[in-house]
């Protein structure tokens, strides 16, 4: 399929990488399906463009790239929606807030992203816990060491608003 993204133009992308949200995105709910664009300039950063608005793109990164053993439990019925048999078939990712500094680029980490990689379902989860931070600056973040300056390389490319 093909999905138009004001940041990388047309992009012809494989059914895997097409994502329908079981529950939209908080403040989105009118877009229910995204793709997932891997672009090697800014790996290991992923783009979510969502396939109906060629402006709605989230940056978004492998939690355990920048949280360490952070985890979402999920409920029966989350469970249920996102036809997830196995824990294997989950993939967790946050959000980031890019920027032209690198150092201001920050992960969510309040309302990650579940990805059922097996039936290219998502959900973001809006985690109750206040202690668990909306925003957290990358390099301040456990684990990430091992992405910074791929993150902030990301950032530093980042599209103005």
């Amino acid at each position: 399929m093909k999905v138009h993204s004001l940041r990388f133009g047309t992009v012809e992308l494989a059914e895997d990488r097409l994502l329908r949200f079981v529950r939209p995105v908080v403040g989105f709910d009118q877009l229910g399906s995204y793709g997932v664009i891997e672009d090697p300039d800014s790996a290991p950063v992923l783009w979510l463009q969502a396939v109906d608005a060629p402006e709605v793109l989230f940056p978004a990164i492998d939690a355990s790239l920048v949280a360490g053993d952070y985890g979402v439990d999920l409920d029966d019925e989350a469970v249920a929606e996102l036809g997830l048999d196995r824990a294997a078939d989950a993939r967790l990712l946050c959000i980031l807030t890019l920027s032209p500094d690198p150092t201001a680029v920050t992960v969510n980490l309040r309302a990650p992203i579940v990805w059922n990689t097996r039936r290219a379902t998502a959900l973001q989860v809006v985690l109750q816990d206040t202690e668990v931070p909306v925003s957290v600056p990358v390099r301040a973040a456990a684990g990430a060491s091992r992405c910074n300056k791929e993150v902030a390389r990301a950032g530093s490319n980042a599209p103005q608003r």
